[in-house]
């Protein structure tokens, strides 16, 4: 069997060899970072590979796009002003129960102020209540029933201005300088993470530097106020919170969907110097020799491939060849039997007529005695007899002779379907085997040789029926193991 290869294939064949050659083996060996190379590569194809230096850089110019993010709760400022509320309002129940109870049971009024039972209340009532409680300011007010919404204000008010800042507890925990830029990322509980697409559609760019502390914020409420209202600053101060935290986790969770697929690369065209020689090997040229390799790779698989494929066509016009044969040889035996048969009938025939009736004028001028007609009667009818049997005969053996080709003949088709499939998985087999232990030129030469010996002495082992399908398959791995010694005789030159 011959596998004929087009125009186009001997050119790209040719331009392969030559290439390879350019190439002086470069290719076949395995280059280690750092090494000096000792001789050029060149590559016979176009190559897209990643640079990882590029790549490197251009991650983490992405990854500084990404602010860093942090929590932020203004929110915390109600809770800050409720609290606050609620502190002030529990005081004052406690001092009016106190003070009535001085009176022995008596609302307190306005002429009750510095009287005795007044100045022994807002004693005992200081001594329960937190230190720096402006209650000498709060008193009075309730004592008279006057509303206590101003110093309220005057309490909230300081720390509602410095709470529209980020406040965190401990400024420590954000590892930027001053100048840099954050993202707020704006939530309702600290404890709760924010939600991704906000992040990425709307962000809210804030400079480090604007960040507090909880000691700095407390300090700035303390000094907004002078004079009186200095003791319920400093009151107000005590109730500041921390609404910021910073989350690393998220940062590095955005840059790292940021930088997800993003590469950089580098292309060479075909006839491309990839690799010098005396360069030494850096981590760009690396993955130039990989993707060549792999490549190299992926091209012998592809040419296998379509040798299997060529060989596959040739077996299918065979098998339709001997289909046609087969059904021409039935057609003939078919025609012959039909023959046989219609002979035999009319022997048949002419066995079963009964012998001619003698008149009375034939017996007068018939010279033969009673006798001798009789001899003769019977002389045809053992002829007939005989002429019958050997018609019999003869239809079993013709009959027998074709049952026998018949399965000879369907025999031989299924042995030669069957070497067809088992020739196309035994080639894929050897082709993923060889492609999985990726064996060196020497080991896929050898490979190549004992598949020859093996290939043979199956030839010698089966039929005439499976020779030509097992010589075909001899050949193409001979033009396997001559392109393995070329690729060799060109890696040692």
């Amino acid at each position: 069997m011959v596998i004929s290869i087009s125009k186009s294939g001997w050119a790209a064949l040719l331009i392969f060899l030559v290439f390879a050659l350019t190439a002086r083996g470069g290719a076949e060996r395995t280059y280690q970072l750092g090494e000096i190379a000792d001789a050029d590569v060149v590559t016979p194809v176009a190559l897209q590979i990643v640079d990882p230096v590029a790549t490197q850089a251009l991650h983490q110019r992405l990854t500084d796009e990404v602010l860093f993010v942090v929590r932020f709760a203004p929110t915390l400022a109600d809770e800050v002003e409720r609290s606050i509320r609620q502190n002030v309002q529990s005081a004052k129940t406690t001092f009016l129960k106190t003070l009535r109870h001085a009176l022995n049971g008596r609302s307190a009024e306005a002429g009750d102020l510095d009287s005795p039972a007044y100045l022994a209340a807002s004693r005992i009532v200081a001594g329960e209540l937190n230190k720096g409680f402006p209650l000498p300011i709060l008193a009075p007010l309730w004592t008279q029933g006057t509303s206590d919404e101003a110093v309220l204000q005057a309490l909230i008010q300081p720390v509602r201005d410095v709470m529209t800042q980020p406040i965190l507890a401990d400024k420590t925990a954000l590892p930027l300088s001053s100048n840099q830029a954050i993202q707020l990322a704006t939530v309702s509980d600290l404890a709760i993470a924010p939600d991704l697409r906000t992040l990425e559609t709307k962000p809210m760019r804030f400079t480090a530097g604007r960040v507090l502390s909880l000691w700095r914020a407390r300090r700035l409420v303390e000094t907004s106020s002078g004079g009186t209202q200095a003791d319920l600053a400093r009151y107000a101060a005590t109730f500041l919170q921390a609404n910021a935290l910073p989350d690393p986790d998220l940062t590095q969770l955005l840059r790292a969907k940021r930088v997800e697929g993003v590469s950089a690369h580098e292309t060479y065209a075909p006839a491309q110097v990839i690799l010098r020689r005396g360069q030494r090997v850096d981590q760009k040229v690396l993955a130039a020799l990989d993707a060549l390799r792999e490549k190299t790779t992926l091209g012998t698989l592809q040419n296998k491939l379509a040798e299997e494929q060529i060989l596959a066509t040739q077996l299918s016009r065979q098998t339709y060849w001997f289909v046609a044969g087969l059904c021409t040889v039935l057609t003939g035996l078919l025609v012959i039997l039909w023959r046989i048969r219609a002979a035999n009938r009319a022997t048949l025939a002419l066995a079963l007529a009964p012998p001619p009736a003698f008149t009375l004028a034939d017996e007068a001028t018939s010279p033969e005695t009673e006798s001798e007609r009789r001899w003769k009667q019977r002389a045809l009818l053992a002829e007939s007899k005989v002429e019958r049997a050997h018609a019999a005969i003869k239809a079993g053996i013709l009959g027998w002779m074709r049952e026998k080709l018949f399965q000879s003949l369907f025999r031989q088709r299924a042995d030669l379907l069957s070497a067809q499939r088992k020739a196309e998985l035994e080639m894929g087999e050897w082709e993923q085997r060889l492609e999985s232990l990726q064996a060196p030129l020497q080991d896929r030469i050898r490979a190549y040789e004992k598949r020859i010996e093996d290939l043979e002495r199956e030839l010698a082992a089966k039929g005439e029926t499976n020779r030509e399908l097992l010589g075909a398959r001899i050949a193409v791995t001979r033009q396997h193991l001559h392109q393995e010694r070329e690729r060799g005789d060109f890696s040692a030159n």
